[in-house]
């Protein structure tokens, strides 16, 4: 056999021993799948899709929060309501420890609102308050004692806001409806023409039971709620009267001077009212005249104008509320009053013991409601009687605009009290 038969040959048996080999591999099974390699990198994003159709705006109340511009008026607009708020005196701090006594009843953010709902506290086996849904606060202990109704909610900081005089809730808070429409806030008091509210002092107090006396103010029956002394002068003066720098009427009683009724009333002496008891909507009509420029809701500042006083006082050429000299008389009034009670030893700044009449430099200013009580001998009916009535008209802070002929009424009978004689004053008695 030649070589080259030899190579040819066993070229071809080389290669016919591989395909049988390779037939006999590719037979087995497939091997596990191995775990599956890390992420790549994002690729870069597509391009931006066409916009789709605009939808409806949703409102506050079904969970959207697009609220029309008309929302904010009158409330939220500059010099709107929530602004003019801010410059009211309701708007400064209430005795921001309200605590579990009384003093919830008009400087927490709810006190009007419990006490319209007839929700208030008082000790156990003490009585059974009459009238607290129409504002009554005395109520006669089982004691005897003449006692007020404790706050019966649960705010222990003082603040009056909105929801205070205004009865929001759900169905007409514009926050929740996201609109608003005049007259959405109804007052949380009524002031329906036949309305009234209670003022505490009790007409005929021969029973000894505080019933007060019932005053229809219409929008102004809220005011009254909380303005008012919370003394029933008729049952709190007696015969003989333990004093403290506490005794006496509370701060801000401009419904017992404005309606005439709740001053100290001596024997044998008639008392009037002037025009001003007669305005309708009473506090709200002089103290929250519609703003034009606010669609002429309330101006919530709560401070009056002389342009409204001239709506009646035509002639008045004036810009102040000393119209007919009406503050300069009972000014004179006040002073000459603070000065026979302080001679008495009655009146006193002092914040604690020992307590000193006023000086000569507090006798000199018009700030009267800074005055209180000082303590010490007690004082009879009489001048006790005298000593109220210089507090009630000194802590309305009006210099008598309320009830211009009551607040002379009570200082002329007053110093001729303590004096015994005409005051120097006031030029006579106003009838």
């Amino acid at each position: 056999m030649t070589l080259t038969r030899f190579i040819g040959l066993a070229f071809i048996v080389g290669v016919v021993g591989a395909g049988a080999g390779l037939a006999a591999c590719g037979s087995g099974e497939d091997g596990a799948k191995g775990e599956p390699g890390a992420t790549g990198p994002a690729g870069p994003p597509g391009p931006a899709g066409p916009p789709g159709a605009q939808g409806t705006p949703g409102t506050v109340a079904d969970g959207g929060g697009v609220l029309s511009g008309a929302c904010t008026t009158p409330c939220h607009t500059f010099g709107g309501v929530v602004d003019q708020w801010r410059f009211s005196n309701h708007s400064h701090p209430q005795n921001n420890e309200v605590g579990g006594g009384a003093c919830g009843n008009c400087h927490a953010i709810d006190g009007i609102q419990q006490r319209v709902a007839n929700k208030y506290t008082v000790a156990p086996d003490a009585g059974v308050p009459a009238d607290v849904a129409k504002g009554h606060i005395n109520f006669k202990a089982a004691s005897g004692a003449i006692t007020e109704i404790g706050y019966g909610g649960a705010t222990t900081i003082g603040r009056i806001h909105c929801s205070t005089c205004h009865a929001f809730d759900s169905t007409n808070d514009p926050h929740v409806t996201g609109k608003y429409l005049a007259g959405q806030a109804p007052l949380r008091v009524p002031g329906g023409v036949n309305d009234t509210v209670i003022l505490e002092k009790t007409a005929d107090a021969s029973a000894g039971i505080p019933t007060g006396q019932e005053l229809a103010y219409r929008a102004g029956n809220v005011c009254v709620f909380c303005h008012k002394s919370r003394k029933d002068v008729s049952l709190y003066i007696t015969a003989s009267n333990s004093l403290s720098t506490r005794w006496g009427p509370h701060d801000g009683p401009q419904a017992d001077v404005y309606s005439g009724k709740g001053g100290y009333h001596f024997a044998g002496q008639t008392y009037g009212s002037s025009a001003h008891a007669t305005v309708a909507n009473a506090c709200v009509s002089c103290h929250m005249q519609p703003v034009a420029t606010n669609a002429n809701a309330p101006d919530h500042t709560m401070k009056p104008t002389v342009a409204f006083c001239k709506t009646c006082h035509t002639q008045y050429t004036g810009t102040t509320f000393d119209i007919q000299g009406g503050q300069s008389i009972v000014r004179s009034g006040l002073r000459e009053l603070r000065t026979l009670l302080n001679d008495a030893g009655r009146l006193t700044r002092s914040a604690a013991a020992p307590y000193a009449n006023l000086s000569d430099e507090d006798l000199a200013d018009n700030q009267f409601h800074l005055d209180t009580v000082r303590p010490g001998s007690p004082a009879a009916a009489p001048e006790a009687g005298a000593l109220y009535n210089y507090l009630i008209i000194a802590r309305s802070k009006d210099f008598g605009v309320h009830n211009p002929t009551y607040a002379k009424q009570l200082l002329w009978d007053s110093i001729r009290q303590l004096k015994g004689a005409n005051p120097t004053s006031l030029p006579s008695r106003p009838q």
